[in-house]
Formats: C-alpha cells, sequence, structure tokens
C-alpha cells in the first residue's frame, strides 16, 4: 500500500481542529490562551449528550464545509451497556441524531478485540448505526482500509497503518468511554486510537504507553466526546468488574490529552498515575494540567 506522509494526511481534513479553533465561541473562555473542556453532569445520557452537541455546535461544529465525520467509538468486546466496556449507545444515538441533521454523513470504523458480529451487536452500537443508516465498519475484515502513515515526532512508533475512513474524513470524533487497563492503567480518548489501527499488538511490544503517545502526536480529532457515565475501575479493558463507579458525565474538549487528563481524575489523583499522560506532557501532544484549561462544568 502507498505510505501517507503527514502532510499528505493533514490535506485531508482529520486535523481540521485549526479551523475550528479559529472559529468563535459562544462560551467565551475566562483566558483564551488556555484550553477549554467541558464537563456535562446529569443523571440522563441521552440530555447529556444532547446539551454536548449543543456546545460542539457552537464552539465550530465539524469544521467549516465539513461533509464526513467519521466516528471513533469503542466497540471492541463482546459487552452489554451495563457492563461499560463499550461506548453506552444511548449518547451515540443522540451524536448521530444531531450529526447527521447538521448535514453531514457520518461512519463507525472499528478494530474489534472480540468478533464484530458479537461486539458490534452485544453492545448495542450496531442496533444505532442501523437506525440511523449509518455504515459501521468491521475493521478486523476490512484490511483495505489500512494504509500506512509516518508518525515523524514518534519515538517508538515510526509509522503505523490507519485505517482510510479515519484519513479521508473532514472531521474525526474520538468517543471513547473511559475504564481501567491492565495495561495501560486507563483507556480514554488516546488508547482507543488502537481500534483505529492495524498491527496493534506491536505497541505492547514497543512499549505500550510510548506507542499511545507517539500516535496521538499524529492523530489529534477535532473532538474528543468521553463517555464517562459508568466506568469499571477494574478488569478492564473488558470486565465484566465488580468494582463500578457512575460520574454520570461527559467531557467534551478539542484537546484529547486535556480530555483525558480530566477523567483520568475521577479515577486516581493525578493524572500522571497514566505513564503515557506523562508522556504526552513532555513531548508536547497536548495539555494535562488542570491550571492550563478553563474548565466548564455543566449541570443538565
Amino acid at each position: 500500500m502507498e505510505k501517507l506522509s503527514r502532510r499528505e494526511f493533514v490535506k485531508t481534513g482529520v486535523l481540521g481542529s485549526a479551523a475550528l479553533a479559529a472559529a468563535p465561541s459562544a462560551l467565551l473562555a475566562a483566558n483564551p490562551s488556555k484550553v477549554d473542556v467541558w464537563i456535562f453532569k446529569g443523571e440522563d445520557p441521552r440530555t447529556l449528550m444532547a446539551e454536548c452537541m449543543e456546545t460542539v455546535f457552537a464552539n465550530g461544529g465539524f469544521g467549516k464545509g465539513a461533509r464526513k465525520v467519521a466516528l471513533k467509538v469503542n466497540a471492541a468486546w463482546d459487552r452489554t451497556p451495563e457492563q461499560a466496556a463499550n461506548t453506552h449507545p444511548e449518547l451515540v444515538d443522540v451524536f448521530l441524531e444531531k450529526a447527521l441533521a447538521s448535514g453531514v454523513k457520518v461512519v463507525m470504523p472499528e478494530n474489534p478485540c472480540h468478533r464484530a458480529e458479537r461486539s458490534f451487536t452485544s453492545s448495542g452500537l450496531l442496533d444505532v448505526a442501523k437506525k440511523h443508516n449509518v455504515k459501521m465498519i468491521d475493521l478486523k475484515s476490512h484490511k483495505k482500509s489500512f494504509t500506512e502513515v509516518d508518525i515523524p515526532g514518534g519515538k517508538k512508533l515510526k509509522s503505523v497503518k490507519v485505517a482510510r475512513e479515519f484519513l479521508e474524513a473532514d472531521a474525526v470524533v474520538n468517543m471513547p468511554i473511559a475504564k481501567h487497563h491492565s495495561g495501560g492503567t486507563l483507556t480514554i480518548c488516546m488508547k482507543n486510537w488502537m481500534g483505529a489501527v492495524e498491527g496493534r499488538k506491536t505497541w505492547h511490544v514497543k512499549g505500550l504507553h510510548q506507542c499511545i503517545a507517539d500516535f496521538s502526536s499524529f492523530m489529534k480529532p477535532t473532538w474528543a466526546i468521553v463517555d464517562a457515565t459508568c466506568c469499571m475501575t477494574s478488569k478492564g479493558p473488558q470486565g465484566p468488574s465488580e468494582d463500578m463507579i457512575y460520574p454520570q458525565q461527559i467531557i467534551l474538549s478539542k484537546d484529547q490529552v486535556a480530555a483525558d487528563a480530566v477523567a483520568a481524575l475521577l479515577f486516581h489523583d493525578s493524572p500522571y498515575k497514566v505513564k503515557y499522560l506523562q508522556i504526552a506532557k513532555e513531548m508536547g501532544v497536548g495539555v494535562t494540567d488542570k491550571s492550563d484549561m478553563n474548565i466548564h462544568e455543566v449541570e443538565v
């Protein structure tokens, strides 16, 4: 397959967040030099996502002229929504409803760990995709999707095969569930990209935390939306876990590292308990300190 450079990748529009950054914000930040992070809190997941989407559209939406959006959910595991191993289908349902109403086309590619016919179905996400006539793509069996790209800033990960659906979209939304992970401490936005690539097992060999940070220096979503409604705190990433927490939150930012850092505080007293967040800070991949963020807490 042809090998795309970062320059060619940027032309696809996946890194179109620069255009979004220039868009006027309906919620004027107290300090415009800081990264905005919204934390939506409430008991009803559908209402939370509806409020989240209002904020997305008030702050640039998917970018000027965007027509195609690639949505990266976590649909890796043969688990039910109540077991909190995958992005909650109710959140995705509302996202698709609002996104499609804005006039964009949405695709949902995922390289699952369990077989797609099991994980896509058990998670409830395939039914939601079908409800909105959105194509949910099983990357495990759709090998032609992958093309190799360079990771210019990578220390351990110098190149990787990424699904074209993410490279060719006008905008990419990273929408994981926050949960415990036995190897990565936590899996949130940055680690969720492992479901967008081929050959992810090599990340464990080369150094999982460094590879997560390396890839996140390259793949930066237009929006990061973290499902923190119900989270497993042990036996992740697939569970089932006996130790659940119910933050009943959605965390939103244009900076996936900031979103991960805020979400990490639901589990630990410091985001740096998650090694790839410490590495991301050192590499300048994104913002990790709350002092560098404008935190907007929204009770829904």
